[in-house]
């Protein structure tokens, strides 16, 4: 693949670029979210996670090809519904109270457990991802910026991108201290369940503590961006951008319009897309921040 923004006259060191999973997909580094499933089902002490979660995220079956989003569309009452004991009346309880926390409990033991189980996994499954042997065949100058939403080191150990360059802005692989961003992009009001006089309090505090839990799924792309200020004040020199393996989805949203923002309206932009969903939204957005002259062009087309 050539190098669009050096037919612009753009010098390397004045070059961004803006990497998505689709980068390493196109790599065939097996990181999509159906290897990470393949990779549950070999591994006997994991496999359970499936149906699990199968059943708490029962999404129209898509929740193994859109997880993050699919995440973000749980619904509290199935799962509480899931949870607690069968006919929790009909039991014999030493106090009073222990229906309540029979109820309560099980969010936390059942289903808090469970969604930590599958972080676990997660990160289990990226660090256990290879990269070796892969080809190489993508034209990306050593000196420019690079932005990624990747766990994975292709950039560094693969294209020889100093690490300094790099910013895996959702965690990476090289720093055994990062923690993974994973995760969806709903907040919801744990409060909302206490609104409805209708539903029994044990019943009122389940709910809440399963959206208690999944909201400290969120990402939360402003603290982050807040957390990397230096790098997206450094972009003020940037003259070109270009953005490479994204699906422009809603979530990646708050740092491409933070990029947007650092560069400024002269910038050249090279939008990348894979299907035409992924163009439409490449338009919207070189539209809605008045992007001069972007190229919108076919991901990897010469």
């Amino acid at each position: 693949m050539k190098n669009y923004l050096n037919d612009y006259g753009i010098s390397e060191s004045e070059q961004l670029y803006i990497i998505g999973n689709g980068f390493d997909i196109h790599h065939k580094i097996k990181t999509e979210y159906c290897n990470f499933k393949d990779w549950l089902k070999k591994n006997a002490k994991k496999s359970s996670l499936i149906d699990l979660i199968d059943i708490f995220f029962n999404n129209d079956n898509k929740f193994w090809s859109k997880i993050e989003q699919s995440l973000g569309e749980y619904n509290e009452y199935s799962i509480t519904d899931w949870c607690v004991p069968d006919n929790p009346t009909d039991y014999k309880y030493d106090h009073p109270g222990a229906w309540q926390a029979s109820v309560e409990d099980s969010i936390p033991y059942i289903f808090g457990t469970a969604m930590d189980d599958f972080r676990n996994a997660f990160n289990e499954w990226v660090d256990s991802i290879n990269i070796k042997g892969i080809k190489t065949d993508l034209l990306l100058p050593k000196t420019a910026k690079y932005f990624t939403f990747n766990y994975t080191d292709t950039l560094e150990n693969a294209y020889g991108i100093p690490p300094e360059n790099v910013l895996h802005i959702h965690g990476s692989r090289l720093n055994p201290y990062d923690k993974y961003v994973f995760g969806h992009g709903t907040l919801r009001d744990v409060n909302k369940p206490y609104m409805d006089e209708t539903i029994e309090l044990p019943y009122q505090n389940a709910y809440s503590e399963v959206i208690d839990t999944m909201n400290n799924w969120r990402k939360d792309p402003q603290k982050i961006i807040k957390n990397h200020d230096a790098f997206f004040d450094s972009l003020s020199n940037c003259k070109g951008v270009c953005v490479m393996g994204l699906s422009y989805n809603t979530v990646d949203m708050p740092y491409l319009e933070e990029v947007a923002q650092k560069v400024g309206p002269d910038c050249q932009w090279v939008l990348m897309y894979y299907n035409n969903e992924d163009y439409q939204r490449a338009y919207k957005f070189s539209k809605k921040h008045n992007l001069s002259k972007p190229k919108i062009t076919r991901r990897w087309a010469d």
